[in-house]
């Protein structure tokens, strides 16, 4: 997708929230201002060096990654598989070279999007808001998801259903596992279960998501003993089972 040629502009709000925007830079050249660019369109932008780009992605939630690099090689391809692992926010490469043949392949397959160099400020709104938008459909669109006897809808109706029979769960303990549901592949991070459902700052007390945690199973088992649906993937967090 050419990101210059979007039309529409886009509420700076994701779920009553503003908009927080990870921007890893290895090396761009100074008069982009990305920064500076972002946080003047009414963006949160937490910027860092690039080493620490899949700490910052397991602990904290954000709404769009921005990744400048001077190009996407094999390592580039690791660290992105790596955050994969935890998120499937929206990532939006830049090179700070040009290069042939990256897109689709490789590295490729794991962004959302590319921008260009020559980008200026209002073409680089546009596209923000652009990948920011589809996030927020995918997020809020109406769908039903199952997993064995497990139902779970999101959207404007909420409903969970083991086996055909209503499922009582508290408003954070649908959040839990509608997230889990949702991306059953990823893994999360009590840091990133916290701020994802609580939406406040993760200050390191992981009480809170493991009693909820703790609860949520005790009623998938009661419903199902035969059953267990959530995984505890030891030293990194906790995802839908795969048993």
């Amino acid at each position: 997708m050419n990101c210059a040629i979007i039309g529409s502009k886009l509420d700076k709000r994701i779920d009553d929230r503003m908009a927080a925007i990870l921007l890893a830079e290895q090396s761009v050249s100074p008069e982009w201002r990305i920064e500076k660019t972002l946080t003047d369109l009414g963006y949160r932008v937490t910027s860092v060096a690039d080493a620490k780009l899949v700490y910052m992605v397991k602990n904290h939630i954000y709404d769009l990654i921005i990744w400048a690099v001077e190009g996407f090689d094999e390592n580039a391809g690791k660290l992105l598989e790596q955050i994969r692992l935890f998120s499937d926010v929206p990532i939006l490469g830049i090179r700070a070279k040009e290069a042939d043949g990256w897109i689709g392949e490789g590295p490729g397959k794991a962004l959302s999007g590319m921008l260009g160099l020559s980008m200026d400020k209002e073409a680089l709104g546009e596209c923000v808001s652009y990948y920011l938008r589809e996030a927020y459909k995918k997020f809020h669109d109406m769908r039903l998801y199952q997993y064995k006897g497990l139902k779970i809808s999101s959207g404007s109706i909420k409903k969970v259903e083991m086996n055909q029979k209503g499922l009582d769960l508290t408003v954070k303990e649908y959040m839990i596992l509608s997230l889990l549901m949702r991306h059953r592949n990823r893994i999360y991070t009590k840091a990133s279960l916290y701020e994802a459902v609580w939406r406040q700052p993760y200050t390191g007390d992981d009480n809170a998501v493991k009693i909820h945690i703790s609860n949520l199973r005790r009623k998938l088992k009661e419903a199902d003993p035969e059953t267990r649906y959530i995984e505890t993937v030891w030293g990194l967090g906790y995802r839908l089972s795969k048993n």
